[in-house]
């Protein structure tokens, strides 16, 4: 092998990427350590992988792969097996003839290349791939294929002579943590696999045919997997276990939680459970923000709406309502306003069904109606416990959003969310409630409307220039040289062509004008057009000013705003 004389850490600063001095500290802490120069560099933050990759390839004259751009052949699947991939931290990419092209984060790891040739039988040649990469790519290969051979273990493991009412029973029983039953096997895989993927829900569906499981990625179904129906039984009592809930009752709904931990994060899921004809469907909706600090800057918010969302949260007392469609984001956006007021001189208490985040240094009440704990009930109990601010899960009726009101009226902060599809119409919601008009003018600070776009992948996204239809959709001038974005799809993305969500807003501060006309019962409508004079943004023009920044399309910009007109 052809090696360049030069050192890696001398590459890298011929590159640029890391100053003598920072290369300096690393070879004084080096010698306490029995790392190499490359991970103390990787470990400090001070270069990337990626840095540390293409320089290998400086001094070995072995090429980089960024794996990111490529897909690995489904023939390749079955090529190395998944301890072998783990062992030698190396990945199949690529096969001509006798040559199997390898992805290894480690180049000079030959052992590990000589045990590939000899289990694979074919002549290795290496390329260079950070480690989270080839890791990323291992789980893309390896993990459906896994839970299919869990679940095909355990359809073999049926013919034993056991009973429906046995194999149920196991499935349950089991440690969570075990790996000894193909059923625990199958379930930990699934769980993991989402995680993985950023999943926002798990749908586990029994069919007349199969178990179909589907995930919920950017807003959208995909299929994860289609196996055997038999397992519907045993699945469905090993999540019903786990999560708390009586493996004996099919026939009405539950509702139950699991904390999971994976790669030392615990992730938080909410499970719902519902009888159907061919047995229990079950949602899981993981409740855990994965990849999201619980940051005002991190929403999506524009300048203006950021500046009052600002003003909101420091008031001392008074309603902020937050609306939106389910799933649109709006637990989030209340955890986060949460996190900016949060100190050690503020009690704050939750009312939630179910909780959905722990959050350290709140005071968070789960509701139990079957216990009589309702939110109106746990509300009363609140007020008695000397609270700051009180975050309320959603107002569900007149009862729970009355008390709301009085405890904003007699000088308290309250949060809370409601099912309106904007801002204006969350004051009639409220109204219709039985809340008189002059009471909600009275208590009502804000009002933070919010809906989930789906965010162009910065890859792959393509630049064309809009025909005279989508100029006029989007109120630009006909003659206007301007610049939009569509989808194409790519490895990044999963070939969809979006890749993660942004949210959109429309915030309405509730002005003396505002309030007069709320007092004065306005419609709707009208009282739409007074926000707007009085500075609300409406959500139209968010996802519009979106769409010339070109973090979404135009598509996404016609569905999130047909509604609305």
């Amino acid at each position: 092998m052809r090696v360049s004389n030069l050192k890696i850490g001398q590459i890298l600063i011929n590159s640029g990427d890391i100053t003598e001095e920072q290369l300096e500290e690393v070879l004084q802490k080096q010698k306490t350590s029995n790392k190499r120069i490359a991970d103390l560099l990787i470990e400090d933050k001070i270069v990337t992988e990626q840095q540390v990759c293409k320089a290998l390839e400086k001094q070995l004259y072995i090429p980089y792969l960024d794996l990111d751009d490529i897909k690995i052949p489904e023939e390749l699947n079955s090529v190395m097996s998944e301890e072998l991939a783990n062992s030698t931290m190396a990945i199949p990419v690529d096969l001509e003839g006798r040559f199997l092209t390898v992805a290894i984060a480690d180049p000079l790891n030959y052992q590990g290349l000589k045990d590939i040739s000899i289990a694979t039988k074919y002549k290795v040649k290496p390329v260079i791939a950070e480690p989270s990469k080839i890791t990323a790519k291992m789980r893309e290969i390896y993990a459906a294929q896994k839970a299919m051979d869990d679940a095909k273990e355990f359809l073999e493991s049926q013919g034993g002579g056991k009973t429906k009412a046995q194999l149920e029973a196991e499935a349950a029983a089991a440690d969570a943590n075990a790996n000894d039953q193909p059923i625990i096997r199958f379930v930990n895989s699934m769980i993991e696999e989402a995680i993985f993927s950023k999943v926002s829900d798990i749908h586990i569906e029994p069919m007349e045919k199969c178990l179909r499981i589907r995930f919920r990625i950017d807003g959208k179904l995909q299929i994860y997997m289609e196996t055997s129906p038999e397992l519907i039984p045993s699945v469905t009592s090993r999540i019903k276990f786990i999560g708390n809930m009586n493996i004996a009752e099919k026939r009405i709904p539950q509702d139950g939680r699991i904390n999971y931990k994976v790669a030392g994060k615990e992730i938080d899921f909410r499970i719902s459970v519902l009888p159907s004809v061919y047995g229990e469907k079950i949602v899981m909706r993981i409740t855990t923000s994965l990849g999201m600090d619980l940051k005002k800057e991190n929403i999506g918010f524009l300048p203006e709406n950021l500046a009052k969302f600002d003003h909101l949260v420091k008031s001392h007392r008074g309603i902020i309502l937050v609306t939106g469609a389910t799933g649109s984001g709006k637990s989030t956006t209340l955890y986060t306003a949460l996190r900016e007021v949060m100190s050690e001189d503020i009690n704050i208490i939750t009312v939630e069904d179910p909780v959905e985040q722990l959050q350290p240094g709140i005071t968070q009440v789960h509701v139990n109606e079957k216990a009589g704990l309702t939110f109106a009930a746990a509300l009363r109990s609140i007020l008695r416990q000397d609270p700051d601010i009180i975050m309320i899960g959603e107002i569900r009726d007149g009862e729970t959003a009355g008390i709301a009101v009085q405890a904003a009226i007699t000088g308290h902060l309250v949060l809370s969310t409601l099912h309106t599809y904007d801002a204006p119409s969350s004051v009639a919601r409220l109204v219709d409630m039985g809340i008189e008009p002059y009471m909600v003018s009275s208590a009502l600070l804000g009002i933070i409307a919010q809906k989930l776009a789906r965010r162009l992948c910065v890859e792959c996204k393509e630049a064309y220039t809009p025909d005279q239809n989508e100029r006029l959709g989007l109120d630009l001038d006909p003659n206007e040289p301007i610049t939009l974005y569509r989808p194409v799809g790519c490895e990044k993305c999963g070939k969809k062509g979006y890749k993660g969500r942004i949210a959109v807003h429309e915030v309405m501060l509730l002005t003396t004008k505002l309030k007069r006309a709320i007092t004065d019962g306005v419609s709707t409508d009208d009282l739409k057009v007074l926000a707007i004079e009085e500075g609300m943004i409406p959500m139209k023009e968010n996802v519009r000013r979106d769409v010339l920044q070109g973090l979404t399309s135009y598509e996404e910009f016609i569905d999130m705003t047909i509604s609305n007109d």
